[in-house]
């Protein structure tokens, strides 16, 4: 048997011989006068303490067991203790239960209520009925050690070097071991900007608290002056202070609760303002792998639910908590009994909130996954509609989305199911409480232990602990639901970009002079799947370079590098004579501007799009970008002119129209380096030769790249670099690559001649 097992055995066989050896010496001296045979066939539950000495017994049987079954299976059975700790925490409140109501009977004959020998055996029946409860856990957490030969090559190198570990990964580990506990600290600490607001909060939350804890007394004062003093000036003195406190105790709580409803309506802004902020400054590569509708969906939905259930949870928990003080300060005085035979339903409450909250906890979080997933559905079936509508896909669509919320569904199902069986124990535990309560409170009033009205007052402070821990109950559950949505937006706002912009590098004077150098790189969503190969090639200051190339071949990869968008896998991509990822962010992207042949436009006007990102700019200066890139026309015809709404992604302007406004877009920032990645697409010829002779114009000075099939575009450049599966194969201009008749030779001839006519198998045109 292991050694760290073999301790936890120990441990426990020893506190059970403790146990049952300090039971039975209390028990003997505690009636020296009778023998065991004596108690045995003449028990009273009065006076004996056979009884007591019995549950230590029962202690020494349950760790008995408990340790026989580790040392027989000390692998698999710490796992198996896991599946009964509910049984001997039941076994444990059980002991506490009897124990407890033992020493109310005992109270109630004793001769003597000073018998040190029962207070001992008492006190130690309900301290050992813990430990126990404790053993059992801690022998459900021990793992045995794995003893292992040493060897000099790590079996899980090759592992690693094929899914490295990063530093998200580990956080993403240390985030999953967090205790609810902590992600609600944290909610907390967020709400550290309005902490005098929280102050105020809780001071009329005490006053309030105080004016509800004290109404209970008051009644029973009544009571007691209208029915046994029979005073109709003292019962008058008792309701004038009963309206007092209404009216002041109900002021108080509509103070408290704005308050708390401002406060937590500033914990949703700043949240969504720290998650935005965080999303912005992920890698690209984030964007890739993490579908838009999961992104919204906690930028939305999940803090909507933190904010909300945090904004109710605390302010009644802190409300329950501080009331249920008070009340059980005034239960206490009224009679301590009555107290402990109320505070031994509070375990049981606390155990099945427990459970309740940990599997509601685990549901939520399906539950908004499953929303996300439906999200999902409806996000990408509303921005493709015309796609859908062009296949006629409608059904489908509006099926599939059925289907989501159908397995949504179910999980709200299993949530009523569980909340009604947690309200069902509840209401029958505050039940069987209540009965209790009237039974004892009967027989001490007719014992003369207490008096009508205070039993009354009593019985109206125990309903009232009952919705104190009622809520109480409740808030843990809405906690843990509040828990799984903040945890999920926490990943989103702890994650740690893996391609961090923290470049500083800059130039007074950028010339465009850009070098690959054996540049190696796989997308970080196909890991393993290299998309460009020892790529090699310069981009000179003055010149046009063309990429062209099949589909596949890895010309807008080489763009997405050189906009360093996805850090490098091997090889240098240098922008004059330095690394692209040295320099600072917003310094290189205002100096190298990328046109794509899909241009996003945001829901802004046309002036908005063009001047985007620019801090400081003219109304000259944006006609002047709009005028090289011929929008200037077409604008001028729009109702609004540049004051425009373009819809969300541009969807009011034709693709040509877009295309014009990006570059005018990307011209306004004045570029050193110019990316054009089939930026005239969707012009006609006459418009696209009007750009090319604006570009030519006004771009002497400028490294332009560009990667296009229309062969007038490809004739014109300095420069052609044809690519074919990640790889360089061909360079030179547009005569010498079509005198060497190689691969670009073959797709100009396709795109002259056709592709029935060229005998030569190849995938693209230029």
């Amino acid at each position: 048997m292991n050694m760290r097992v073999w301790k936890a055995v120990v441990w426990t066989l020893g506190f059970m011989f403790f146990d049952l050896t300090l039971s039975t010496l209390l028990y003997i001296y505690g009636y020296k006068a009778k023998t065991f045979i004596q108690n045995l066939t003449h028990f009273n539950i009065f006076h004996s303490m056979l009884d007591l000495w019995g549950l230590s017994l029962l202690r020494a049987i349950v760790l008995l067991g408990l340790a026989i079954g580790i040392c027989t299976n000390s692998v698999q059975g710490p796992q198996r203790l896991k599946k009964f700790s509910i049984f001997i925490c039941v076994i444990s409140l059980s002991n506490n239960v009897y124990t407890i109501v033992k020493m109310l009977l005992y109270f109630e004959v004793a001769k003597s209520k000073n018998d040190p020998w029962f207070w001992s055996l008492f006190t130690w029946s309900l301290f050992s009925a813990s430990v126990t409860c404790f053993l059992w856990q801690l022998l459900s957490f021990v793992t045995p050690s794995i003893k292992t030969k040493r060897i000099t090559s790590d079996p899980y190198d090759d592992l690693e070097k094929r899914q490295p570990l990063t530093k998200n990964d580990t956080e993403n580990k240390k985030r999953n071991a967090t205790s609810s506990s902590a992600t609600i600290g944290r909610l907390l600490f967020y709400c550290r900007p309005d902490a005098n607001l929280l102050i105020i909060a809780f001071v009329f939350l005490v006053v309030a608290a105080l004016g509800e804890v004290f109404t209970p007394y008051y009644i029973g004062l009544a009571i007691d002056g209208i029915v046994i003093e029979k005073n109709i000036e003292k019962f008058s003195n008792v309701l004038l202070r009963l309206s007092f406190l209404g009216v002041g105790s109900s002021f108080a709580a509509g103070v408290r609760g704005g308050i708390f409803t401002l406060t937590m309506s500033r914990l949703n802004v700043r949240i969504r303002n720290i998650l935005f902020r965080a999303l912005t400054h992920q890698e690209i590569g984030f964007f890739d792998s993490t579908r838009t509708g999961d992104i919204i969906s906690r930028l939305t939905s999940d803090t909507t639910i933190i904010s909300d259930i945090v904004s109710q949870n605390v302010n009644v928990f802190l409300r329950s908590a501080l009331k249920a003080a008070g009340v059980c300060a005034f239960m206490v005085s009224l009679s301590w009994q009555l107290f402990i035979v109320t505070c031994v339903t509070f375990p049981i409450i606390l155990l099945v909130s427990e459970l309740y909250g940990n599997y509601y906890k685990k549901l939520a979080k399906k539950v908004q996954d499953a929303l996300a997933e439906a999200n999902n559905i409806a996000e990408e079936t509303i921005s493709s509609m015309k796609t859908v509508r062009s296949f006629a896909n409608e059904s489908e669509e509006a099926e599939l989305y059925s289907e989501k919320l159908k397995h949504m569904y179910q999980l709200n199902k299993k949530q009523a199911l569980a909340f009604s069986c947690f309200v069902w124990c509840s209401k029958i535990a505050q039940l069987a409480l209540g009965v209790i309560i009237l039974f004892y409170g009967g027989h001490l009033i007719m014992s003369g232990h207490m008096s009508s009205g205070n039993l009354i007052s009593f019985i109206i402070y125990e309903l009232e602990l009952g919705e104190c821990m009622e809520n109480m109950g409740s808030v843990y559950t809405g906690l843990m639901q509040g828990a799984g949505a903040a945890e999920k937006v926490f990943e989103f706002i702890d994650r740690v970009p893996t391609m961090k912009q923290d470049g500083t590098f800059k130039l007074e004077q950028i010339e465009g002079h850009i070098e690959f150098q054996n540049v190696t790189f796989e997308y970080p969503t196909r890991p393993g799947v290299q998309v460009l190969k020892d790529v090699s090639f310069t981009l000179r200051p003055g010149e046009m370079t063309a990429l062209v190339g099949p589909s596949g071949s890895g010309k807008s990869s080489c763009v997405s590098v050189l906009k360093n968008f996805y850090p490098l896998h091997g090889g240098m991509l240098l922008l004059d004579g330095h690394p692209v990822h040295d320099y600072d962010h917003r310094y290189l992207h205002s100096k190298v501007s990328l046109v794509s042949q899909e241009p996003v436009l945001f829901a802004r006007t046309i002036s908005q799009n063009i001047t985007y990102g620019l801090n400081t700019y003219t109304h000259e200066a944006t006609v002047t970008a709009a005028q090289k890139s011929n929008a200037h026309d077409f604008i001028k015809e729009l109702p609004q002119g540049y004051d425009t709404v373009t819809g969300e992604k541009g969807t009011q302007l034709s693709g040509g129209q877009k295309q014009r406004v990006a570059i005018a877009r990307a011209l306004i920032r004045k570029p050193r380096v110019l990316i054009l990645d089939e930026a005239t697409s969707a012009l006609d010829a006459q418009s696209e030769h009007a750009v090319q002779q604006e570009l030519s114009k006004n771009m002497e000075n400028c490294t332009v790249l560009i990667i296009a099939h229309r062969l007038s575009t490809v004739e014109k450049a300095h420069n052609v670099i044809v690519m074919e599966k990640g790889c360089v194969v061909e360079q030179g201009t547009h005569k010498e690559l079509m005198q060497k008749g190689g691969l670009y030779s073959k797709l100009v001839q396709k795109q002259i001649l056709g592709p029935g006519n060229v005998p030569e198998d190849s995938s693209s045109s230029v």
